[in-house]
């Protein structure tokens, strides 16, 4: 699903799938499935990110009660359960890790698109100080008699300064944009703290730290039974 690549040394593939298919399919990934107490889970992989591990979760309540789910209900507890050789270290596995909150990133977010929106647009001090700086050149070039030569080097610094706060708004907005439509792409895709009555299901992405040593990570959702967990193995292939 997607190829990780350490700083030296060789480079491996990630793959990972349900321990035990239920026959479902969800966007093209297989789906592990749990049911409880007429809670149903149906979880499926998504994609590797840079540090983050993607998981489409898809929660249906059909009790007779409201329940409040978000993110930061699901957990992984990642494991090493391949026998290793005598002379390898069994690699150290982090204890039980729950998903990220969403909303931390979606305020950051929210924050940055701000700032690099009002620098897209606002004039900053050290430009009025050279649009000030510029006046004041071009008026005391008229007491004095400069040369073609003066003259074109005066007006090559101004606009060099001038294209360079105008290169400084272009980034911003560059910068604006691409930060919301990460805003907007997370706000409509992560799945966030929400009520859901009875007969109603919510839907959306769960990403948990990568631990690409593990080679089974197992999945503990809301509503299940102590113990239950939805289970993908994790096949690390090296190149």
């Amino acid at each position: 699903m997607a190829a990780a690549l350490t700083a030296c040394g060789p480079t491996y593939m990630l793959t990972m799938r349900p321990s035990k298919g239920s026959g479902l399919w969800a966007d093209g990934s297989e789906t592990a499935r749990q049911q409880h107490d007429s809670v149903d889970v149906r979880i499926s992989f998504v994609r590797y990110e840079m540090s983050k591990m993607v998981f489409d979760v898809d929660f249906r309540n059909n009790t007779s009660r409201a329940l409040s789910v978000g993110p930061t209900d699901f957990y992984i507890q990642p494991l090493v359960t391949q026998p290793v050789a005598s002379t390898v270290a069994t690699p150290y596995m982090p204890g039980r890790m729950t998903a990220f909150d969403p909303e931390v990133q979606i305020q950051e977010l929210a924050s940055r698109v701000a700032e690099e929106s009002a620098a897209a647009t606002h004039v900053g001090t050290n430009e009025v100080l050279t649009s000030l700086s510029h006046v004041v050149d071009d008026l005391a070039s008229l007491k004095k008699k400069e040369t073609k030569e003066q003259e074109r080097a005066r007006e090559t610094k101004q606009k060099e300064e001038n294209d360079y706060f105008t290169q400084q708004r272009l980034e911003a907005a560059a910068a604006a944009d691409q930060h919301r439509a990460q805003l907007e792409e997370l706000r409509s895709g992560a799945l966030r703290h929400n009520t859901v009555e009875p007969g109603q299901r919510l839907r959306g992405y769960v990403a948990f730290p990568r631990v690409d040593k593990a080679d089974l990570i197992r999945i503990s959702a809301p509503g299940m039974a102590g113990g239950t967990t939805l289970d993908f193995i994790q096949i690390r292939t090296v190149h």
